[in-house]
């Protein structure tokens, strides 16, 4: 004796397969495309410390040069702060200053499938005229593009 639940469970189990099938082979493609996703990280450094971005790549704050207008001075200009970087990987070394207010500067740098972009200064604005240099601090997003196949 045959029951209609039974009846009805042989003709939907091939349908159940073939979207299990068709689930799986999205999400591979899923998958591929995730990796290949650009992804965002922030890092806070200051002078001499290094971060690795990528097992190949890694990122040393090497100086800041500060020519603002200390607070309390008379200047005849305004001055700029400047971060140089340097960006070790697997074919060697590469200098990268970015500054937000430095003549023919960028805030923003792109090398190879990494752009880094100035986010925040520490201190923001210049000490005073008579205070010890301060330490520095810079907050940098570091954005690895999609590599290309």
């Amino acid at each position: 004796m045959h029951y209609p639940t039974h009846r009805l469970y042989q003709l939907l189990l091939p349908v159940w397969l073939c979207l299990a099938l068709l689930a799986g082979c999205g999400a591979a493609t899923s998958t591929s495309e995730a990796v290949n996703t650009p992804r965002s990280v922030t890092h806070v450094l200051s002078p001499g410390q290094q971060v690795a971005i990528t097992a190949t790549d890694t990122l040393r704050l090497e100086r800041v040069n500060d020519s603002r207008c200390r607070t309390g001075a008379v200047c005849v200009w305004k001055g700029y702060v400047s971060y140089s970087f340097t960006l070790l990987h697997s074919a060697g070394a590469t200098d990268l200053v970015l500054s937000d207010s430095m003549p023919n500067g960028a805030s923003s740098i792109t090398i190879n499938h990494l752009t880094f972009t100035l986010l925040d200064v520490d201190p923001a604005t210049p000490p005073a005229v008579d205070a010890a240099m301060p330490t520095y601090r810079v907050k940098v997003k570091i954005t690895q593009g999609a590599l290309k196949h």
